[in-house]
């Protein structure tokens, strides 16, 4: 294990902290200093992780809501009726995931309302609790419509989007992570509303998304920074094993479309 080379210092993104406990107890005990990254170590024991490398994922969420209403305020505007917006998610247990999607339901309905209309909020028990939304129901004059398939799977969140892709009045749908992003691309495969009369917008990249965006299907999507991740991860590092005080670091998002994709300060971070 990492722990028998005893390291000056561990950098660590746990998928599943209960199955870390072990080794994060070790570590603590032999004194070496874990920085978390990415997902981090959430729930570690108090004081085994020293500092976070990672994306702040409510603010992410609220940048992609900030780009997303740029191209959907005039029809909100325009609207005789209902417009719905769609919010994507892979669960309503991780926390970077649930982040992503409250930072996007609360700014989304920061904008619409100072513009004057109304916002309500319908879907999964989870987020429409957690958001700054009060209105819960179909009376808005946007509504916030939620998605969470019963379990991870490929044809869940496929099936999600389908629904939401037929919804009379959904003008938008944001997938909050690659998965949802990828439900999203290919519940519309039959459909074809992506693109025309519908917006899409995901996180993260992968071929799928990057290729929906080169096209147009997808009018956007907001990419964290891998590359600062790691960066900032190796200097939390080096810092804690020196015995010098660190802290938490965003590590920063960037919002990418067709026309920006392949710059230099964007590109990098564009996995397949």
């Amino acid at each position: 294990t990492a722990i028998q080379l005893q390291p000056d210092a561990i950098g660590l993104a746990a998928l599943d902290v209960s199955a870390l406990n072990d080794g994060i107890a070790q570590a603590q005990s032999a004194g070496i200093p874990i920085i978390g990254f990415d997902s981090g170590v959430p729930e570690a024991p108090e004081g085994a992780v020293y500092a976070n490398a990672a994306t702040d994922n409510y603010a992410a969420g609220a940048l992609a809501a900030e780009e997303t209403y740029k191209l959907i305020k005039d029809t909100i505007g325009s609207a005789q009726g209902s417009a719905r917006i769609g919010v994507m998610n892979q669960d309503a247990t991780a926390e970077s995931i649930i982040n992503r999607g409250l930072g996007f339901i609360d700014k989304m309905a920061e904008l619409v309302i100072a513009d004057g209309k109304t916002v309500s909020i319908v879907g999964n028990e989870k987020y429409v609790n957690d958001s700054m939304v009060t209105d819960k129901g179909e009376g808005g004059d946007v509504i916030l419509d939620v998605a969470v398939p019963s379990k991870v799977e490929a044809a869940l969140s496929s099936t999600d989007a389908q629904t939401l892709l037929n919804k009379e009045d959904i003008i938008c749908i944001y997938g909050s992570n690659q998965f949802s992003g990828e439900g999203l691309v290919n519940g519309d495969a039959n459909i074809g509303k992506l693109g025309k009369d519908v917006v899409g917008i995901a996180f993260d990249s992968g071929t799928v998304i990057k290729d929906a965006v080169k096209s147009g299907k997808l009018a956007g999507a907001v990419t964290q920074s891998p590359l600062d991740i790691g960066r900032k991860t190796v200097e939390l590092a080096v810092k804690a094993a020196k015995g010098e005080s660190v802290a938490d670091v965003d590590t920063g998002c960037q919002w990418f479309t067709a026309e920006n994709m392949e710059d230099p300060s964007i590109a990098p971070n564009l996995y397949d």
